[in-house]
C-alpha cells in the first residue's frame, strides 16, 4: 500500500482552508492540564472568532490566554489539518458585541452563547495528506 504524500500548506492555503469550514477544536490549559473544546468558529482577516457560553474555557483563557485551535477535513481524495496558535481574548466592548451578534457565527450546541472570543494568531501551520 502506498505511503500518503504530505504537503506543507503556505499561509494563504491554510487560511483558505480555515475559511471553508465552521467547526474546530479549541485547546486550552485547565488547571495546568490540556483540554479540548469543540466549537463553531468564523475565520476573519485578523484571526478566529468563537461564540460560546460562560464556563471553564472562558475562565481559563482569562488566566492563561495561550491557546491552539485546530480544524481538519477529509474526503476520498485527501485530508488536511490546520493549527492556529495564539492568544485568545474575550470581546467585551458593547459596539463589537452588537456587531458580532449579527455575524454568521452559530453554535450547534444548545444554550446561551453570549461570550465571544477572538484568537490573535502568532503561528499558523497546515498540512495536506494526499490519499
Amino acid at each position: 500500500m502506498p505511503t500518503p504524500h504530505t504537503t506543507t500548506l503556505d499561509d494563504s492555503e491554510a487560511w483558505s482552508r480555515l475559511r471553508s469550514q465552521s467547526f474546530g477544536r479549541l485547546a486550552v490549559s485547565v488547571d495546568g492540564h490540556p483540554d479540548i473544546f469543540p466549537l463553531n468558529f468564523l475565520a476573519t482577516d485578523d484571526g478566529i472568532l468563537l461564540r460560546t457560553e460562560p464556563g471553564t474555557k472562558v475562565e481559563d483563557i482569562e488566566s492563561n490566554a495561550n491557546v491552539a485551535f485546530e480544524v481538519d477535513h477529509t474526503d476520498e481524495h485527501a485530508a488536511w489539518s490546520v493549527v492556529v496558535r495564539g492568544t485568545a481574548e474575550r470581546i467585551r466592548d458593547e459596539e463589537s458585541l452588537r456587531l458580532l451578534t449579527a455575524a454568521p457565527l452559530w453554535a450547534w450546541a444548545p444554550g446561551e452563547k453570549s461570550v465571544f472570543l477572538h484568537i490573535v494568531p502568532t503561528d499558523v501551520s497546515g498540512r495536506l495528506f494526499a490519499r
